[in-house]
């Protein structure tokens, strides 16, 4: 994207407005050209800083901390975000929230959290989706904790891993 329109998507999500509050008129335009037209970026950074104060933006601006995964979310958060990675996308919101509840996670919770974030929102007939990006980033999350034992990971989502698993006992 121009930085006109990656100023624009930045700010609907940061203001919820098409334009800065003009006290981060500056620093918004720092965060556009540190995106670099990338609109998962810009909408993650804005849905990041959105209910933020003026003084949080300026000391996220100072100290140049890199906005991360680690960075966004508790425990909680973590653990529904890569079960929604791994097994929830396109499934109905209210069932994902009954099952991640029922493994003692506050669904309710938590996926209200990760779609203001941006890095889940719920499309037509309430089914929960996910950038492709962002899904690939927490399966990888996961893969990587044990690159080449399936049976060390906390979720097996391939049907390769899992038969892998199974019939190795592992």
């Amino acid at each position: 994207m121009d930085e006109k329109e990656s100023l624009e998507l930045f700010s609907w999500h940061a203001f919820r407005q098409p334009s800065p509050r003009v006290d981060l008129n500056e620093f918004s335009r720092y965060m556009v050209a540190y995106c670099r037209g990338l609109p998962l970026a810009l909408e993650v950074y804005g849905s990041y800083i959105y209910q933020t104060t003026k003084e949080e933006w300026i000391s996220e601006l100072s100290t140049q901390k890199r906005i991360s995964y680690d960075g966004l979310m508790n425990d909680m958060e973590i653990d529904i975000f890569l079960d929604i990675c791994c097994f929830f996308i396109g499934k109905d919101r209210f069932y994902v929230t009954e099952i991640l509840n029922g493994c003692g996670l506050h669904a309710d919770i938590g996926i209200a959290i990760l779609i203001e974030r941006g890095f889940l929102n719920v499309q037509k007939n309430n089914k929960l989706a996910m950038h492709d990006l962002i899904r690939d980033m927490g399966r990888e999350i996961v893969r990587g904790s044990s690159p080449t034992e399936p049976g060390k990971r906390s979720r097996l989502w391939f049907h390769e891993d899992v038969h892998d698993v199974l019939t190795t006992n592992s």
